[in-house]
């Protein structure tokens, strides 16, 4: 296991818990019956005030596959303003990577833009997943249709007590949509503040489902 993704299952590994959206997301194991060869493909938006340091994506993709060649594993290839970046291989028996990856970058946005700490803020996240919350029934979009869906929002910094310090960021919404039907389980994520101080947005969306080029 590379150090990156030893650091992003530490940073965010949330124990089993009553919350079916949250056993969703880190559900283990899910692609094991995805043919090899598949890919899914997201599109990654991210937005913000300027700032030093903060980077934004206008139109981004994570490509997820199940190469047909080689040991079983899953591949991350995220692609930004042109250029590419992959990631180390995933285990096929752990969870949809696309979560840690997008609960990573919201983290260290958030520290960029607030000059918070990323540890403590990986921790309130972690804390919000592991209380959960409701979830909303719903229908989502996907390819030429609709899927049956639930969607989970949480405010991890609501009654934080830091919470002066953190500006917009204190009123961070996350927004989670999952269906157990689609492959990899995640349609859709979110991180969202207040649009009144300039507004920070990351999405994460699945846009397609289809073959690798190999």
């Amino acid at each position: 296991m590379t150090r990156l993704l030893a650091a992003l299952l530490l940073a965010f590994l949330t124990p089993a818990r009553a919350d079916p959206v949250v056993d969703s997301l880190f559900a283990e194991g899910i692609f094991a019956d995805v043919p090899a060869g598949e890919e899914l493909r997201y599109s990654h938006l991210r937005s913000g005030p300027d700032a030093p340091d903060f980077r934004p994506v206008a139109d981004g993709r994570l490509i997820l596959a199940k190469p047909k060649s080689g040991p079983p594993r899953l591949t991350l290839t995220l692609t930004s303003d042109g250029r590419s970046q992959s990631l180390p291989d995933f285990p096929v028996q752990g969870g949809n990577p696309v979560l840690l990856v997008f609960l990573e970058s919201v983290s260290r946005s958030m520290a960029t833009l607030t000059g918070g700490s990323p540890f403590y803020i990986r921790n309130r996240i972690k804390d919000a997943l592991r209380d959960g919350g409701v979830a909303e029934p719903i229908e989502q979009p996907l390819l030429d249709g609709t899927i049956a869906a639930k969607a989970l929002t949480l405010r991890p910094f609501q009654t934080d007590p830091n919470r002066d310090r953190m500006g917009e960021f204190a009123d961070l919404t996350l927004r989670f949509v999952v269906s157990d039907t689609a492959p990899g389980r995640i349609l859709g994520l979110s991180a969202d503040t207040p649009r009144s101080g300039g507004g920070y947005h990351e999405s994460l969306s699945l846009t397609e489902i289809g073959k690798d080029s190999e």
